[in-house]
């Protein structure tokens, strides 16, 4: 088989074959690898949230929910003692995630939980990700998205809220800018 013929034939494959399980045993220990995972009262989807838990936190493996990609695990919460819920498959992991560093102080890591609750993680393209970017097969891409970073900063809560009321939106954010610049009520309704 020639090697232009591999990459879609292994992508062909993975979508053909199911998630595979984590490997490992009841009473082991997995670690949540997604922000905001959701531990379940069942392992309906739709299911009332017990918990929203962050990378990094361990859990306990209880059992898998038949051949569906829900896990029952049991999670220390404090002060309120262990739940037990269910997580989807993917937000799990068999080891924990990497540390992250910091910028300033590359030998001090930083823990996941506090990097992804940060939002650091989206705020803004660092040095170290634009040199990283314009090695890529697209490097304008790079400069597209320091063009977006910088009309994002110019655009002030007042303006999404005018923006979202034009849309028929519930104005979230600016609305006490947007409260000043409506003419105000007159008393008995004239």
């Amino acid at each position: 088989m020639s090697l232009e013929k591999l990459p879609p034939l292994l992508a062909l494959v993975c979508l053909a074959v199911p998630g595979t399980a984590l490997a490992v045993k009841p009473g082991g220990t997995l670690y949540i690898k997604a922000k905001n995972t959701h531990l379940k009262a069942s392992s309906s989807p739709t299911a009332d949230t017990l918990v929203v838990l962050q990378p990094g936190k361990e859990v306990t493996y209880d059992s898998r929910e038949g051949k569906t990609p829900w896990y029952r695990v049991t999670v220390p919460v404090d002060k309120k003692g262990p739940v037990q819920g269910f997580v989807y498959q993917a937000n799990l992991s068999v080891s924990p995630p990497s540390l992250e560093v910091t910028s300033k102080s590359p030998d001090k890591p930083l823990s996941p939980e506090a990097f992804a609750s940060s939002g650091a993680a989206v705020k803004a393209l660092g040095p170290g990700a634009i040199a990283y970017g314009k090695t890529l097969n697209r490097p304008e891409s790079v400069q597209q998205l320091i063009a977006l970073e910088s009309l994002a900063a110019s655009i002030d809560t007042a303006q999404v809220a005018e923006y979202a009321r034009a849309g028929g939106l519930p104005e979230v954010v600016g609305r006490s800018q947007v409260a000043r610049r409506s003419p105000a009520k007159k008393k008995g309704g004239k």
